[in-house]
């Protein structure tokens, strides 16, 4: 009710994004771990988005994420490190630390394993 008129309606459209991209990807500080960010993946994907895929995201410590999905499960992600820093990526119960240079990219499974 409130974003139905300016100049609150560009807040409620930025709102709507910035939503939906917490339900592909949350990253946060590691705090104390030495790594730059946890980046976890498709935390609260929708049953009703069975297969997609999203490119782009960005989160905390550097990094810019692809994900796809198919049958509501991750079948492939792309890390890439803008500055080189280590993060732990999330998935489930699954975790992977990866370490990526400056420019580097690293391609994932849905078991975390590299080479998706």
């Amino acid at each position: 009710m409130f974003d139905m008129h300016p100049p609150f309606q560009i807040d409620g459209n930025f709102g709507g994004a910035s939503g939906i991209a917490e339900m592909l990807i949350q990253s946060h500080p590691s705090a104390g771990s030495g790594q730059a960010g946890d980046v976890h993946l498709l935390p609260a994907l929708p049953k009703a988005w069975a297969a997609g895929r999203v490119t782009g995201l960005r989160a905390r410590g550097g990094f810019e994420v692809d994900i796809e999905w198919k049958g509501g499960a991750l079948s492939r992600a792309v890390i890439r490190s803008l500055l080189g820093q280590p993060c732990k990526v999330r998935y489930g119960d699954k975790v992977a630390d990866l370490k990526i240079g400056a420019g580097g990219s690293c391609t994932l499974d849905g078991s975390l394993s590299p080479g998706g």
